[in-house]
């Protein structure tokens, strides 16, 4: 505190107090002159006391003597008047005997002599009182500990916070280490980071409870539902037959699709370098051969990194929606720069209202009002799963109506850092069962 306080009250600082320093001033100048032992020594203080803006001269010593001169508590020669230690002698006179200086202060230096001051006007909005002075140092000392330990609280505090939310945001429930969150600091943030493990452990339970639990319910029912096939196969009636195997047919496929979305073999899966036009003119040809109207257009080849099987399975999903709804569907493949790419399943249906293009992705939920089909069925999971494999690849899905009628499944898929370079790209259509010849997947 006193180094402060000495560094505020320095002389060459224009925002110490201007009373203060002239007094200081002062009381070094009449020092000085005491301890002069020439009267060419005192005259030279005095010379240089002038040119620093402070003038002075000597006058005798019976000038503090006379009648009082009144002056307004304002006046600059009061302030340093204030600011003087007590043991000089000092009055105020409206001239010196000389006539050379008017409005002085007069300093007592022994009982002969004194000295006038004419101080100099204060520089304005540089100075302060030292009242001002004191109320600043108080208030640094109230609070800059306050101010410092808020800050150190707020740093112990906000940091392990700060760890969670970035923990939280790439934490995946079956996923990762047991209890990611650190159990470190502060009793309340131990207490915390302990209950967001045990949540995540409960979480983790569940689950495999759940996967478990899916496991054995796909394996109880497809065993009556191979038992009903085979049965339904010895029918002796046609149309019962041809019903049974339907209804048995879509049961097996609502299985399929509520154990894909529930599952983690999507997760599973890793990404691999894959031929990516060979993969999609694949699920096409899977499609043509059979009787539906299905086309590849795109390069020829393209090497692209991806889970390829759950890649295959939206492309899938998409197209057999499109073959429910239209008559013609087009799978088109367009490379993008820096390795981006574009899938764009294309069909001649009905299309969808404004209004459902995004709902039509949730989990549950049919179009029965746009995209109708007398024989529709299932539990509406297939855009569902297709949502889910797109954004695991870190891409977007965009569903848009063709002109003049139709609907258009637009998938964009960032580059992958393993992506081999693209060669020239050649439009191809590729239908039938030659398509199946040309898809590699490397291991």
């Amino acid at each position: 505190m006193a180094a402060i306080s000495d560094w505020l009250l320095r002389d060459d600082l224009e925002s110490v107090s201007y009373a203060r320093a002239t007094a200081l001033k002062i009381e070094t100048v009449v020092d000085q002159v005491r301890a002069s032992t020439s009267l060419q020594q005192q005259a030279a203080i005095l010379e240089a006391t002038s040119s620093t803006g402070l003038r002075v001269e000597e006058v005798a010593a019976a000038e503090l003597s006379k009648g009082e001169t009144r002056i307004v508590a304002g006046d600059v020669r009061h302030l340093v008047q204030e600011n003087l230690p007590p043991r000089f002698t000092t009055a105020f006179r409206t001239n010196t005997p000389r006539g050379e200086l008017h409005d002085v202060l007069i300093v007592g230096i022994d009982s002969d002599r004194a000295l006038a001051f004419l101080p100099a006007p204060p520089p304005p909005d540089a100075w302060i009182s030292d009242q001002e002075v004191s109320v600043v140092l108080q208030m640094m000392v109230l609070f800059l500990p306050v101010v410092l330990l808020s800050l150190y609280a707020a740093r112990v505090i906000s940091a392990p916070l700060l760890e969670f939310a970035k923990a939280a945001e790439t934490l995946k429930p079956d996923e990762g280490p047991d209890r990611p969150f650190k159990e470190r600091g502060a009793a309340e943030i131990r207490t915390l980071a302990r209950s967001l493990n045990d949540m995540r452990s409960r979480l983790r339970s569940l689950i495999d409870d759940r996967t478990r639990m899916l496991r054995a319910i796909s394996h109880d029912l497809r065993t009556p539902l191979t038992r009903l096939r085979l049965r339904a196969e010895r029918s002796t009636q046609p149309e019962l037959k041809a019903a049974l195997l339907k209804d048995i047919s879509v049961l097996s496929d609502m299985i399929n699709d509520t154990l894909t979305y529930l599952s983690r073999e999507m997760a599973a899966e890793k990404p691999v370098n894959a031929d990516l036009p060979s993969l999609l003119a694949t699920v096409c040809s899977d499609f043509s051969d059979v009787g539906f109207n299905v086309k590849y257009v795109g390069p020829e080849r393209f090497a692209y990194g991806c889970r390829p099987r759950s890649l295959a399975r939206a492309i899938t999903n998409l197209v057999e929606n499109g073959t429910k709804f239209a008559h013609e569907t087009t799978v088109e493949l367009s490379v993008l720069g820096k390795g981006t790419v574009r899938i764009a399943v294309m069909d001649n249906g009905p299309g969808l209202p404004g209004s459902l293009r995004t709902r039509v992705l949730e989990p549950f939920f049919k179009a029965d009002s746009a995209r109708t089909l007398s024989d529709r069925s299932g539990f509406g999971l297939g855009l569902s799963i297709v949502d889910d494999i797109v954004r695991a690849h870190g891409g977007t899905i965009e569903l848009l109506n063709r002109v003049p009628h139709g609907l258009v499944v637009q998938i964009e898929l960032p580059a992958a850092g393993d992506v081999a370079a693209a060669p020239p790209v050649s439009s191809v259509t590729v239908t039938g069962p030659e398509a199946a010849k040309s898809i590699a997947f490397p291991a």
